[in-house]
């Protein structure tokens, strides 16, 4: 029978190896941001209406900008409904997932000719894993049945080529954009028109490839423009952020 030592030097070297594993795993924590710990009220959603200016869920604020003049708002809000039978702008809180229940979520809407922000503390910089995404059901309607405003994805016959597009735009802590994510909310260039849709359930996008970063926003394109810019409301649900949260091991 042969017989196999190992040398001293190749024992400690994998131990070392072995402790390096483990303490990296130690190390990092990963947090979500579920938004559960924030109040709704009775209405079921908060807009900013009490000038807050943001609001804050598990170590990102989120901005918000309340105009008392108009009762409008931009930036982010967050609430509890999932109306998924009610089309048009009065139902802008909603998120189009019948199984939503009553899981609470934030909605982005940018300002106009301008972003609004996610942002960790100044000058920290951290990995966001994922985030997970949904359609407002007053986009998803708009797309689906058209509007004053916008048109009927597919158009008449169903076969026009149309899409909705969210661009997740990663910042470093010096205030630069360093990386995006393309992810498209509904699409209609599929060859078969059965494999079209707009996007109804919580789907989770990854964002790993953003790299660590200090703030995030949300941007939009779509298929269906007009003079002014895009038709199609500009709005999207978020929920279950998971980043990395680097933790010290004595």
């Amino acid at each position: 029978m042969k017989q196999f030592r190992i040398s001293s030097a190749l024992l400690v070297a994998i131990i070392f190896l072995s402790s390096c594993h483990k303490e990296d795993a130690e190390n990092i924590e990963i947090k979500t941001i579920d938004f559960e710990n924030l109040a709704v009220g009775s209405q079921g959603y908060w807009n900013g209406s009490d000038l807050a200016g943001n609001f804050v869920s598990s170590g990102m604020t989120f901005s918000n900008e309340y105009n008392t003049s108009w009762g409008s708002w931009q930036g982010f809000a967050y609430s509890q409904k999932a109306d998924v039978l009610t089309a048009g702008f009065g139902n802008q809180f909603s998120v189009y997932d019948a199984s939503n229940g009553t899981n609470k979520f934030a909605i982005y809407y940018p300002p106009f000719g301008s972003d609004a922000y996610a942002s960790f503390s100044a000058g920290a910089e951290k990995v966001i894993r994922s985030i997970s995404v949904c359609n407002s059901t007053y986009t998803a309607f708009s797309m689906k049945e058209g509007d004053s405003f916008a048109k009927k994805f597919g158009g008449d016959t169903g076969n026009d080529q149309d899409w909705f597009k969210m661009t997740v735009i990663g910042y470093n802590a010096a205030g630069d954009s360093v990386r995006a994510v393309n992810f498209y909310l509904a699409d209609y260039r599929f060859t078969s028109s059965t494999a079209d849709y707009i996007l109804n359930k919580w789907t989770t996008v990854d964002l790993r490839s953003l790299g660590k970063v200090n703030k995030i926003t949300f941007r939009f394109s779509s298929s269906d423009n007009g003079a002014n810019g895009m038709n199609t409301p500009a709005e999207v649900c978020l929920d279950n952020i998971k980043y990395e949260e680097p933790v010290t091991v004595l």
